[in-house]
């Protein structure tokens, strides 16, 4: 699902990263909901600032398909919430009240968390905290 001009077709120059960082921060600013905007940039920032001096061609790609795929993930949902809003699609809301247009979602409070992921969890913690 390569697109024209997306840096997974380009070389991975410092102009793509920072056009993709662009990107994501616009995203954020213009979609995501007031409580999830400041962490998610925040993130944005952490993520792409430890990468920057990342040089090994297949942890690259890992890292740009990643943050171009939650791109895609907030514009396709943000489009659908216009589309809702204009009434040119129904809304299909689940038992729990949330919809599939929704951005995040709740997690099970027993989910099962890899090491790696628990760290990451509290990285990102101390980086919200950080920013407050």
């Amino acid at each position: 699902r390569e697109r024209p001009g997306s840096s997974r077709m380009a070389a991975r120059s410092p102009a793509a990263a920072k056009s993709l960082y662009r990107r994501i921060l616009r995203a954020h600013e213009r979609y995501l909901p007031y409580e999830m905007r400041e962490l998610g940039t925040t993130y944005v920032r952490s993520e792409f600032k430890l990468h920057k001096s990342v040089s090994k061609e297949d942890q690259l790609n890992q890292f740009f398909g990643a943050w171009e795929d939650y791109l895609d993930q907030i514009l396709v949902t943000a489009r659908a919430q216009e589309s809702l809003s204009s009434g040119a699609m129904d809304d299909k809301r689940n038992s729990g009240g949330s919809s599939v247009f929704d951005f995040g979602k709740e997690l099970p409070s027993d989910i099962e968390l890899s090491d790696e992921q628990v760290e990451q969890l509290r990285n990102l913690e101390e980086e919200t905290k950080k920013a407050h």
